[in-house]
């Protein structure tokens, strides 16, 4: 009875430890399989950040307000398209291939260029561009930062650590660009409430817009544009949160924006995602070699010393090409030549608009142009008399 109790035991004890070594070996190959993605996707944010750094060295996003696509002045960027350097070398002198992001191709904004139209047309209204207005700035705001913190970026830091370092550097930049945005877009609402002060005088149906500043001495447009102040000042106040949506979604749409311009690259078009392959095949050593590291860790950790050796003992035979896989081997450079300067390009508007959105205090009392109060309160001491 006692040999048959104790045979029970001991196999109740194997199979608790058989059992238990499994969940051993689930929960490591769970971490793995984890910490690859998580690797894969954040080469991949780097490869879209660098994608982006050219991006911002050729000049081409829409940070003027006087050129395409605000307006119809096509900006002249020189040079034009602009060599930028990508997946250099440790060499001397440094070596990579050429990316141009050239403005032709990638001039077009259907988003700006749908607001652009609308402030075209004759029967254009003063709320829709108030809201047109706030827009575009915005845009403009959020391209501005993206052309100067990424071109800062890529002049300054080496590729590597833009590979390493970008995904840390541009979750930095892109809270404190929410927060920015956020403070400008508190701005530009009182900013551009000198747009309630204007009526369009264009009934024709056809042509421009023909805007006229509301004055008091038209005393009833007058008091629809202080209302809509008073109005819109109290809806900013009471529910910015739902308010707050406007630059937060704008803010988000310039960034996705910057991942669908094309490129060219050894004489073929490209975009974003393929800088990302490209990414995650010239940079396959680094990315092998922090997974190894990984692996080796968890064996450690979740298995015990002697399958971490084993681990160690397996990469080592790998990397010295006893164990034939060639995960450890570089890809064979091609088209390469000497790297260039990583100068940003020039960008110039020709044209020079003026401001449609003189302060709003003048507003309440002679439309937007401030200058004007004196005269309008000379007409008004004539009526008088």
């Amino acid at each position: 009875m006692s040999d048959t109790t104790t045979e029970n035991t001991d196999t109740i004890q194997r199979e608790s430890s058989s059992d238990n070594y499994g969940s051993k070996i689930t929960g490591f190959v769970t971490l793995i399989i984890i910490s690859i993605l998580v690797i894969l996707l954040y080469f991949s944010s780097s490869g879209l950040i660098l994608f982006v750094c050219k991006l911002a060295q050729s000049n081409i996003l829409p940070t003027e307000a006087k050129c395409t696509p605000y307006t119809v002045n096509k900006p002249i960027i020189q040079p034009s398209p602009l060599q930028t350097n990508i997946f250099t070398t440790f060499t001397d002198p440094e070596m990579s291939m050429k990316l141009q992001i050239p403005y032709d191709i990638n001039s077009g904004n259907k988003f700006i260029e749908i607001l652009r139209n609308y402030k075209e047309k004759s029967s254009s209204h003063f709320l829709a561009n108030y809201f047109i207005s706030i827009s575009e700035a915005l845009l403009q705001f959020s391209y501005s930062g993206i052309n100067t913190t990424m071109n800062l970026m890529n002049s300054t830091l080496p590729e590597t650590a833009i590979i390493i370092l970008g995904p840390v550097i541009a979750a930095f930049l892109y809270s404190i660009g929410i927060l920015l945005n956020t403070i400008y877009f508190i701005g530009l609402w009182f900013f551009n409430m000198s747009w309630f002060f204007k009526t369009n005088k264009n009934d024709t149906g056809t042509g421009k817009p023909e805007w006229e500043d509301v004055t008091i001495l038209t005393p009833v447009n007058w008091f629809i544009g202080l209302g809509l102040s008073i109005l819109f000042t109290f809806f900013l106040i009471f529910g910015f949160p739902l308010v707050s949506i406007i630059p937060l979604i704008l803010y988000h749409k310039s960034i996705l924006s910057t991942l669908f311009y094309k490129g060219i690259m050894n004489g073929k078009q490209v975009n974003s995602f393929n800088i990302i392959k490209e990414t995650l095949i010239h940079y396959k050593i680094t990315i092998v070699t922090i997974i190894s590291i990984l692996v080796v860790l968890f064996s450690f950790l979740k298995l015990g010393a002697l399958s971490g050796l084993f681990s160690i003992m397996t990469i080592a035979l790998i990397y010295y090409g006893v164990i034939s896989i060639n995960i450890f081997q570089p890809i064979p450079e091609k088209n390469l030549t000497e790297s260039v300067s990583y100068k940003q390009a020039t960008k110039t508007c020709s044209s020079k608009i003026e401001s449609k959105h003189k302060k709003w205090f003048f507003g309440l009392f002679g439309g937007q142009n401030g200058g004007n109060l004196t005269k309008e309160l000379k007409k008004i001491g004539k009526m008088c008399k």
